[in-house]
Formats: structure tokens, sequence, C-alpha cells
């Protein structure tokens, strides 16, 4: 059997993480097993922060995913939201013996999570999610662990950031050039109403419009289809 990465090996590994290079997904799930590897326990999950609420990105088992998002709908929550929140490292010693989140802890000691360690995934004070970690064994995580926990979380919250803001410039700049595409070929239909129709850009737009509604079609493929038309109609055009 392979042995597991050391703690620093994990840590360069994680520093060498090339976002541009992959999907933010695969960047999270990169991270978690690193995580996964270089502490206690070999289970996991990475909690994201969206404008819908909470949600887990990646999860390394079933049972992670299950016990995640139970404190999402838990009353009192849970530790991962409770790190977040606070941007602090939440530790359970016990899941049999936990008062804080009583409904988590359960599930937890159900799925056979005796420990858990939960850590804030933070940016200049900007809260990005949280770390969790969960073991099979009671008190998993020394003091020393949960140190070099709060060092891995430190440099997964840099490698997150990174992979956010690189795609959603990604996405922006697609949504960009998709907009001007879809102007650019809005106005070369508007421009071939109006040579024949001798009307206004205003008239020949509404005319895009009622066919868009009448034919249930988008108003960027009524005008694609549009000037595809014109050009296969023009003298000299190659015949299709």
């Amino acid at each position: 059997m392979a042995s597991s990465p050391q703690p620093d090996e994990s840590l360069i590994a994680l520093a060498r993480i090339l976002v541009a290079e992959q999907s933010l997904d695969k960047t999270l799930r990169q991270v978690l097993e690193l995580a996964c590897a270089a502490l206690p326990g070999g289970e996991g999950g990475i909690t994201l922060l969206e404008s819908e609420g909470p949600r887990t990105a990646v999860a390394s088992s079933d049972a992670a995913l299950r016990v995640d998002q139970v404190q999402y709908e838990a009353e009192a929550g849970g530790p991962c939201l409770a790190a977040y929140r606070h941007q602090q490292v939440f530790r359970i010693e016990s899941t049999a013996d936990e008062p804080r989140w009583p409904t988590f802890a359960q599930s937890a000691a159900a799925a056979g999570i005796k420990s858990t360690l939960s850590l804030p995934l933070v940016v200049g004070g900007d809260g990005l999610g949280a770390l969790n970690i969960y073991s099979r064994e009671e008190n998993s995580f020394t003091e020393a662990e949960v140190a070099l926990a709060a060092t891995f979380a430190s440099y997964a919250s840099v490698a997150l950031a990174n992979a956010r803001v690189y795609w959603r410039t990604q996405r922006l700049a697609s949504q960009l050039e998709e907009a001007l595409s879809t102007r650019g070929v809005i106005e070369q239909a508007k421009g071939i109403i109006i040579a024949r129709q001798g009307c206004s850009a205003d008239e020949a737009f509404q005319v895009l419009v009622r066919l868009s509604q009448h034919r249930h079609v988008k108003l960027r493929d009524v005008a694609a289809e549009l000037v595809q038309r014109a050009h296969d109609q023009a003298p000299g055009a190659a015949p299709g």
C-alpha cells in the first residue's frame, strides 16, 4: 500500500495548483484530496457560501455530503457554518457528546463520524466558505494537526480565491463576447430590414421583435436567420 503524502508535500502540491489549467470544480476537488491526505480522518468536504445559501461544492464521500447537508438545514447549524461566520477553527472531539450542534452531532455519529474539524476559507477578510475534515475516530485532531490544518486552509483559501476570480473573469469575458456578437447580428438584420422596407431603425427593430414573439424564437436567432438568408440570396453568393 502506497504511503500517504507528508504534510509538507501536500502544502507544496497545493501551492502548485494552476487554476488556469483546470475548472473550478477540479480545483476544489484537488484541494480536498490534498487536505484529506495531509490530515487525520481521510474524509471531508468543502462548503461554499453562494447567494442562495451554503452548498457542498465537493465531498470525499456520501457520508460527508449527507452530514454537511444536515447542518445547513438544522436550526442550530453546525461547525462548518460557524467556522465561516466567525472565521475561526471549530473542532468536535466527540460527536457522541457535543452540546453546541446537537442535530449535526447526532447525524454525524449515526454516519460513523466521531470527530470533526472545520476551518474557515478566508482571503483578506472575505469569507469564501469552509473546509471540513471528518474522522471515524474520537479525538483525532491534536493541537499540532489543528495548526497544520489552519496553515493548509490559508493556502487553500488563496488557491480557491484565485480560481474563483479566474473563472468569473472567463465567464464575464464569454458573456461580453456573446453580447457583442448578438448586438452585431441584430444591427445587421435591422440594416437589411431598413433597406428592404425603407423604415427607421426603431421600426426595423420592432419587426424583429414581432417575428421573435410570433415564432417563439430568440431575437438573436431570428436576426441571424435573416442575415444568413440575405447572404445566401445575394448576387454571386455560393450555392448552399
